[in-house]
């Protein structure tokens, strides 16, 4: 509990240093309209899940929902202007972090019947200090919501195939459901990591192919009854609607959740824009979930999967289920054509975090070993404090100083460092700046001072002051004569200054 409170405060600590990213406004007026109008038509493409939870402190503050076209224009009204944005903002955040807590819970509980209590706490340690995990569970978004119930639902499967009592399967149920409902990509994350769990027993306990089917078969009830369950709670989450689908030619009860699929599957089908490693790509990379693994998880962590990875086997059944829930997680994400971030692949942290615990435990019985766990875990926690509160734009010792020249995109740069630049810009005594940001909401409808926004030129900087985006700059190529020169002044992570005099 102490772990998770210091990490809270850690979280909360960054509600009113940042500004809304990209998606916070898009998550925040679905929620709203959920609560209040008791309907879900806005963007679609992420179930309701976190969107409520996200709109629920507004919505207890006093925020309403009114009718309106866009789903973005709404979610700024709502935030509103100067200390308002900022109170609704926070409050907005603070929404999501049930969902940090019950992932840490998640962690804990898996830590613990895995290596026991010493692995449980050192689980918990890892978990909380994982710097994405601390930045997705301060943002109005539906990451760490699925970054909690996918682990939760994978933890309640393994319970339930030990013993499917009826508790069990119940809780089997609405675990998926909670996971489904939190984001799309646990329809692929979740059945991926069954499987290669199932395979892993299959291998260790060799039951044969006749008495592993029978095994499925007798539980024949009890699997109908969790999908029943999971079924009811994720048409309660849209409201017990009912309504023609489209693309499917037929009326079906929850139809915003297929719909919902279908919006995910063409944008995964179209591409999105990303970068990596210096390159631009529409159709994403096969290899880039691993390398943003390596790049935003704490060297620490990764040392401590190596050397589970080292001790193969001899760790037991109980090792092995989490680290391949995790890897079939990483394995779906890798066959996507969606490369924007390692926020889609936030899951398997707490597969890994768990793996952490059970190899650090035996650890504590050797002198040696136990001075190199030390120093490892003292590592892990100062790695992601020494770049508080840029826990999102995090990256480890091997992207040094120059992260741009690795990440970009919500990695990096998800627009979330507007207000700290227009606190920079007004102490020099800057009156305008040639900026093309990532998102041009914050200044005009925050009400924060801001100076005024000049175009430029792709080719050369303008007299003055000069603002680079990193994510413009680096997916969208824009401006060009950023290449090679040093900034003199960074904002946060994410924003790059150059001052040109007359």
């Amino acid at each position: 509990m102490l772990l998770v409170l210091i990490a809270s405060a850690r979280i909360v600590s960054t509600y009113t240093v940042f500004n809304h990213t990209i998606d916070e406004p898009d998550n925040l007026a679905p929620g709203m309209e959920w609560l209040d109008a008791g309907k879900y038509l806005y963007e679609d493409a992420h179930p309701p899940l976190a969107r409520v939870f996200g709109a629920l402190g507004p919505f207890l503050a006093g925020e309403r929902w009114r009718p309106g076209p866009d789903s973005y224009l709404e979610g700024y009204r709502i935030l509103g202007r100067g200390r308002h944005y900022d109170r609704t903002l926070a409050l907005g955040r603070a929404g999501i972090l049930p969902f940090f807590w019950l992932g840490s819970l998640v962690v804990f509980l898996w830590g613990r019947r895995a290596g026991g209590p010493v692995a449980a706490v050192t689980s918990t340690l890892v978990f909380t200090t994982i710097p994405p995990i601390l930045a997705h569970a301060g943002l109005i978004t539906t990451d760490m919501a699925v970054a909690a119930c996918v682990p939760a639902a994978g933890f309640a499967s393994l319970l339930w195939a030990e013993r499917p009592s009826r508790a069990r399967t119940l809780w089997l149920g609405a675990a998926v459901a909670l996971a489904l409902l939190s984001k799309f990509s646990a329809l692929v994350f979740l059945p991926a990591g069954w499987l290669l769990m199932y395979a892993c027993y299959l291998v260790r306990a060799r039951p044969g192919v006749r008495q592993a089917a029978r095994q499925i078969w007798d539980r024949r009830g009890s699997i109908a009854m969790a999908a029943g369950v999971a079924c009811l709670l994720i048409w309660a989450g849209y409201r017990f609607t009912f309504a023609r689908v489209e693309f499917l030619h037929c009326r079906l009860p929850a139809p915003r959740f297929f719909s919902g699929i279908h919006s995910v599957w063409l944008h995964n089908r179209a591409g999105h824009p990303s970068y990596l490693l210096g390159r631009r790509s529409n159709a994403g990379f096969w290899y880039y979930f691993p390398v943003v693994l390596a790049l935003k998880t704490p060297l620490a962590m990764l040392a401590l999967v190596a050397a589970a990875l080292w001790a193969g086997l001899r760790k037991g059944e109980a090792w092995l289920y989490p680290a391949m829930f995790s890897c079939g997680i990483l394995l779906c994400a890798m066959a996507g054509r969606i490369d924007i971030g390692v926020r889609h692949i936030l899951p398997l942290y707490a597969g890994l975090a768990v793996v952490c615990g059970v190899t650090a435990a035996p650890m504590l019985d050797r002198r040696a070993a136990r001075w190199a766990l030390g120093a490892l875990l003292v590592w892990q926690v100062t790695s992601g404090a020494l770049q508080h509160p840029d826990y999102l734009a995090y990256t480890n010792e091997i992207a040094g100083t120059h992260p741009e020249n690795f990440v970009a995109d919500s990695d990096l740069d998800w627009g979330q460092d507007m207000k700290r630049l227009g606190d920079y810009l007004r102490r020099v005594g800057a009156t305008e700046v040639t900026f093309a940001p990532f998102h041009r909401t914050y200044p005009a409808l925050a009400g924060h001072p801001f100076p005024r926004m000049l175009p430029g030129e792709a080719d050369h900087p303008s007299v003055g002051w000069n603002a680079v985006s990193v994510t413009v700059w680096k997916v969208f190529g824009y401006p060009t004569w950023p290449d090679g020169r040093e900034p003199q002044a960074r904002i946060g992570r994410s924003i790059l200054l150059w001052y040109v005099p007359l």
